[in-house]
């Protein structure tokens, strides 16, 4: 009476889990629901309130952004509380799609990231430039 290591391996593997979801279905839709209603409800803060507050670049960067968060979070709920392993199609391409557009956002942080550098260095130039107008003029006065 051998022990093998498949043996053990395969009295590990649950049958059933490929046929269930990832997580509980009734744990991720509404964890869904409720992330969807943060993004939204962050979408309306920028589209309604942060105009004139924030630059335009930067707005129009977090808006698309957003947008990109609202198809991604159902699509992550599919894909983690719907779908199972035994749906093998529809499990790679929703899995497919999540990737992608998770790498979307990370992408999306990059260029706001660059920009939020580029708008700092407009600041810095309009900074120095008041400074040395401010210096000449206290020149000429003093």
């Amino acid at each position: 009476m051998g022990f093998l290591a498949a043996d053990f391996m395969e009295s590990l593997y649950d049958r059933d889990m490929e046929y269930a979801p990832i997580a509980p279905t009734w744990f991720v839709l509404p964890l869904a629901m409720i992330a969807l209603l943060v993004v939204a409800a962050h979408m309306i803060v920028l589209r309604e309130h942060a105009i004139g507050k924030m630059p335009e670049s930067r707005r129009q960067i977090r808006m698309m952004t957003g947008w990109i968060m609202m198809f991604t979070i159902p699509l992550t709920a599919y894909g983690f509380g719907i779908v199972t392993p035994a749906q093998e199609q529809e499990f790679i391409y929703s899995w497919s799609c999540i990737v992608g557009l998770l790498g979307l956002i990370v992408l999306m942080a990059c260029v706001d990231a660059l920009n939020s550098l580029r708008l700092a260095k407009v600041q810095r130039k309009a900074l120095h430039d008041e400074i040395v107008k401010l210096m000449e003029q206290s020149e000429r006065a003093g």
